[in-house]
């Protein structure tokens, strides 16, 4: 059998090139037909079931203390938070955008505020909460 440090050096010789094989693998995968699958979603549902009647994800997060979940946030998030959006700046450029584009437009044809909250809940507040919805194709 393989030593731990062999497996960590064997690991660590995979970071040239496994990369690679990785992209390649993911050009050849259809994983859109099986996940898009009535048994997958059967598959889901049952998980999650499971997991909310056994609340799992409760214990789950109990077992980690906060300070242990900012230091790890911060290490492996800090890193690579600029990057990743970067990354997503034109994604937001085409479906964020337009979504605030016609917030701000609707922000241009509310009603002048009152002094009666629930009109003005119901006269502004409303119309820019359908409009974020509608924007984003959820009403």
């Amino acid at each position: 059998m393989k030593t731990k440090e062999e497996a960590r050096a064997n690991l660590e010789a995979s970071i040239s090139y496994i990369p690679d094989r990785y992209r390649a693998g993911i050009g050849r995968a259809d994983w859109q037909t099986k996940a898009a699958s009535e048994t997958a979603e059967k598959n889901f549902a049952d998980a999650m079931a499971k997991v909310i009647s056994g609340k799992t994800r409760q214990l789950g997060v109990r077992k980690v203390a906060n300070t242990e979940w900012q230091r790890l946030a911060s290490e492996k998030g800090g890193a690579v938070i600029g990057e990743r959006i970067r990354g997503a700046l034109d994604k937001q450029a085409a479906k964020w955008a337009p979504i605030y584009d016609g917030v701000v437009s609707a922000v241009g044809r509310l009603a002048p505020r009152t002094i009666d909250w629930r009109a003005n809940v119901n006269n502004r507040v409303m119309p820019i909460v359908e409009q974020w919805k509608k924007g984003a194709g959820k009403l």
